[in-house]
Parts: structure tokens; sequence; C-alpha cells
């Protein structure tokens, strides 16, 4: 047959270039983990199942590398110091480790400090916080304080992309802290990855559920490992729940910093590590039964993830109790921002000062879309692809807190709204960290903003609108 006529048959596309036997041997070369980070892009090009492929790899696998797995190159754990370590000299100099290389904002430098020493320590409690590094824009030190990081942390594993199994299979296999860099362009819309890292939050349930082996065996692997996560933004809220936040600014032209040179600056952060690791040895014990006081005003999430570094503080003592409780209140309290709340929490703050500032006790859909659209600082005029949020988008974010439009009588017509004993539960169960007062209507006629705006509109007068007492119209307030 011609090749005319086989490309007739076939097509114009060009004979594979390897066959697929040539491919299980090309990736029967790579280490079990490299294969693993890119099987399910080679089954589907080459037509097969991801199984079938990881069995014949498997085989064609030289016996040193599949006896030898464990073995992998990996992160060594720091030789500990050769005599006692003082822990407030150590915290000390930790903290003027980071100050030298970075422009930090107060308290950075000492919970960075604390995490760094509870890395060594994780199995001495079971919270795992993890470490998450966030800046609006690029150059704002997140590298260098990376760099910082995994010559310190306790057995580094630093990756700028990793897939989710890898990381359950690489904390099984060797331990380690996982530094995940750039994880703004591959975590966000990545569930399965979110969920793993989630799951390495609390010890009891640090683990995944897998299918193994050549006969697909359900089996267990643990998640339970220090996590540092850097990117620019935030990832998803579960992760930010999980998570002790430093953000990171561009420093200013006055702020003096060192310049990190790898090759001079990293024997020093070397011999920080070495005295962690003696310092963890010697105190390991004592940390297994802390149970430090958590300041006041902390949500109860927030508490947990700094119980380890508090535990570490008390036991170095000195000042470092007070500083770490004081690090923990500003650092939370710089996290309870606009962007750090649930869309579903912004909108109920929303709602609740709608309703205060109508001084309303219901309000149609119709005038709830329209205040909320007048809102300039809030998502809402834009809120997909350019259009403005509907109705019926409201209700879905509303129905996990159990509201739902309903049919209300508003003047003399019926039309669908909401209530404000509808949100009660909502508002006492999720606004009151927000708020500083009882949440009630508001009992005075001055008007925010939002009134300001519906003047154009045929809304209430400056009295308050109260619901009609009887059935017929007589008693709708004027519209004038």
């Amino acid at each position: 047959m011609s090749k005319e006529a086989i490309k007739d048959i076939i097509g114009n596309a060009e004979p594979p270039q390897e066959t697929i036997h040539e491919a299980v041997d090309r990736l029967a070369k790579l280490h079990p983990l490299e294969f693993d980070q890119c099987s399910k892009d080679e089954a589907k090009k080459l037509r097969v199942k991801v199984t079938t492929l990881e069995a014949e790899v498997k085989k064609k696998r030289p016996a040193s590398i599949n006896a030898d797995e464990k073995q992998m190159i990996g992160p060594q754990e720091a030789e500990p110091w050769h005599e006692e370590v003082d822990g407030l000299e150590l915290f000390n100099d930790l903290t003027e480790a980071f100050n030298r290389y970075l422009a930090l904002q107060k308290y950075q430098a000492d919970t960075l400090a604390l995490w760094s020493i509870f890395s060594y320590c994780i199995n001495a409690g079971n919270i795992a916080p993890k470490l998450l590094i966030y800046s609006p824009e690029k150059r704002c030190g997140k590298t260098t304080l990376l760099d910082v990081l995994v010559n310190i942390v306790w057995k580094p594993l630093p990756a700028s992309n990793i897939s989710p199994a890898v990381i359950y299979r690489v904390i099984e296999m060797i331990g380690g802290t996982i530094v995940i860099d750039e994880a703004d362009t591959f975590i966000r819309n990545n569930p399965e990855i979110n969920g793993i890292i989630n799951s390495g939050h609390r010890r009891s349930m640090a683990f995944v559920l897998r299918c193994d082996g050549d006969n697909h065996e359900p089996r267990q692997f643990s998640t339970w490992a220090p996590n540092i996560i850097a990117m620019i933004g935030k990832p998803q809220d579960t992760i930010v729940d999980r998570s002790i936040l430093i953000q990171m600014k561009r420093k200013k032209p006055g702020d003096a910093v060192q310049r990190f040179i790898p090759h001079k600056e990293e024997p020093k952060l070397r011999i920080l590590a070495s005295k962690i690791a003696r310092w963890r040895n010697d105190n390991f014990m004592t940390l297994c039964s802390a149970d430090p006081q958590t300041p006041a005003g902390l949500n109860d999430r927030a508490a947990d993830n700094w119980r380890p570094l508090l535990a570490i503080a008390d036991l170095i003592g000195n000042a470092c109790p007070q500083i770490a409780r004081l690090a923990a209140i500003t650092l939370v309290e710089s996290e309870q921002d606009e962007d750090n709340t649930s869309i579903g929490v912004t909108l109920l703050t929303d709602i609740k000062d709608i309703f205060e500032a109508r001084q309303v006790d219901r309000i149609s859909t119709e005038d709830l879309l329209f205040d909320l659209h007048a809102l300039d600082e809030r998502p809402w005029l834009e809120w997909g692809r350019g259009q403005a949020i509907t109705s019926r988008q409201i209700a879905r974010h509303l129905k996990p807190f159990d509201v739902a439009p309903r049919t209300l009588r508003m003047g003399c017509k019926t039309q669908k709204g909401y209530e404000w004993v509808q949100f009660k539960d909502a508002f006492d169960r999720y606004l009151t960290d927000l708020a500083v007062t009882t949440l009630q209507p508001a009992k005075t006629n001055d008007c925010k903003e939002i009134c300001i705006r519906n003047t154009g509109r045929n809304v209430t007068d400056v009295s308050p609108l109260k619901p009609a007492q009887n059935k017929d119209c007589s008693a709708v307030t004027d519209t004038e």
C-alpha cells in the first residue's frame, strides 16, 4: 500500500515517534515520585489506563529502584547541637536571622521563629498549623523567606509544583516539611490537593485512603507533616483557616536588609537548625504534656493553630510567652479583614447593615438587590463575568444558613423577600466576632450611605417603615 493510501486511511497525522514499549522503558528509568507526577499525562498520551501503565512500568523498573524507594534523595535531618541549647537565646537568634534578610512587620519574625521550632516538634501535639506566606504582588520577599526557612525547618522538601499523590507518598516514605512555592499557579482550582493539605491539620484525621499496588488494595496514607505554602493571594478559606498567616509586603526605600547570599548565609542558618534539633531532643517530653492558655478573643480554630507555638514559647520562658501571645492577637486580628471572610459571611454582614439602615423588619428581594448593588467596595455589582449578583445567587449563598426567600406582604402587594427574624440565628452565630454591639435593628434615624443612595427610588420616607397590621392599604407609609 502506498504512503498516500495510508494517509488517506489514518489522516495526515505523523506516526508516533515513540512506541508504547519504548515509553514504558523510558518511564521505568524515572524515580517513583517523578513517575507519579507525570503518570496521568503519560497514560492519556498512550491511551491506556493509569493503573495499567503503573503496573507495566513497575515490571520494567530496575530492582534497585523498587527495593530502595525509601532511600530517595531527600532532606537530611539536622544533626543535634553538641551541647545544651538555651531556648531564649535560640529564639532571639532565629528572630534576628529572619529580620536580617527581610523587611517584616511587627511580630512576624517572632512567629516565624516559633513555627520553625514547631516543625521539629510536630509530634508533641495534635494540631499542625500550616505556615501560609502570601503577598498581593510579586517581589515582596517570599523567595528570600523560603531561602531562609529551607535551611532552618525540619527536613525541608521544597517544590514549586506538586501533585496530590506525591504529597502523601513523600510524607509516608520519608517525612519532612513540605515547602510549596508558587502555590497560586496550581492550588486554587485543585480540590484534591486542597483536601489533602487540609487533612493534615489534626493528627487524628491526618490520613487519606487510596487504592495502591498491583491489586489496587485500599491503603491508608499519612498526611501528618509541617506544611509551608507560599503564593500570591490566598488559597481557599479552608486552608487559610488552618494556617498561621504571614503577609509579605514590598520593602520601603528606607528599609535596610542584608542580601541573602546562599554560600555565605546557609552555614549560619544550619547551625540554628542543629540547635533547634538539640532543643527539641531535650524538651520534647515536656512539650507532649503542655496545655498553654490561649489569649481571649481568638476563635476556636485560631486558638488551635497557635497552641503548639504558645507551648514552645511557655517552655522557653522569660519574655517569650508574652511576645507569642501578642503575636497571636496581632496576626489574627490582621487576618480578620474583608478578604479573609467567606462570601457567605460577607453577604450576611451587608444584609444586616441594610436592615439596620432601612430600619425595617422585612425587605423585598428587589430592594435588597438594589442596596447590595449600591455598595461600591463590595463584589455584588460585578459578581460573575461583570454581571451583578442575582436573586437566585443570593438565595443559594443564604441556603447554608437556613435562610430562604419568602412571599411577604409589602404594603398593598405581596413580594418575594426576607424577614429580619430569618437571619437572627445566622447573625448570632457568624457575626458575633465582627460585632461590637448586640445585633439588633437600629433605633435611630441616622441613615447610612446605603439609604442616601436610595433617595432616587420609591422607598420609604425618613419615618421608619412598619409592617401593615391589617389587610387593606390604609396603613402603608407615605412614599413621598
